[in-house]
């Protein structure tokens, strides 16, 4: 999945839950819990396998569910010492594995998920993509894939919308309140 679409099916699935169990909208902190842990097992792998070049590919540390499970843990227990829930970072982190592992199952390509199963099992090296990272998601054409996601994306920004957009006016103070201190 593209970044935008981890985005989309995370708080698709935040949104709903909250929905469901609290019979509210989604507030601030979580959707930004949410947000930041549906981009974190890419945010930890990509660097690591395309420019520093240490992880055999884009999908091994962060995206095994060893691995992934014990930063989903500590990040628990640090979001705690804050008095944060923690339940929007894990579901944040654990939709983007099924994100990138939704498409395998469905085709029955389970070998496919060895990521998933990673140290224990071996990954092929994939090298990174031969531009950086920005110019990698500029040069995405739009069809296929980025297409289904953009358009969930558009579809869950509605969503999002309807939701109250929760997450900018607390945006919006902090940054406000930043811009006064700095002038005064």
């Amino acid at each position: 999945m593209w970044p935008w679409g981890h985005l989309a099916f995370a708080y698709l699935l935040h949104s709903v839950y909250v929905h469901l169990r609290y019979w509210r909208r989604p507030l601030w902190p979580g959707v930004v819990l949410v947000a930041v842990g549906s981009q974190m097992p890419d945010l930890i792998d990509k660097p690591l396998a395309w420019t520093v070049n240490i992880l055999p590919n884009g999908r091994s540390l962060g995206h095994s569910l060893l691995f992934g499970t014990i930063i989903v843990i500590v990040a628990v227990a640090l979001l705690r010492r804050y008095d944060l829930e923690g339940w929007p970072f894990a579901l944040g982190y654990y939709s983007h594995l099924l994100g990138d592992s939704i498409r395998d199952l469905l085709s029955g390509e389970f070998h496919d998920l060895a990521f998933l199963l990673w140290p224990f099992v071996e990954l092929e090296s994939e090298g990174g993509p031969p531009v950086g990272i920005i110019q990698y998601l500029l040069d995405a054409q739009l069809e296929g894939s980025v297409l289904l996601e953009l358009s969930l994306a558009g579809v869950v920004f509605v969503w999002w919308l309807l939701d109250g957009a929760p997450g900018v006016e607390p945006l919006w103070r902090l940054i406000h309140r930043r811009s006064d201190r700095s002038a005064g």
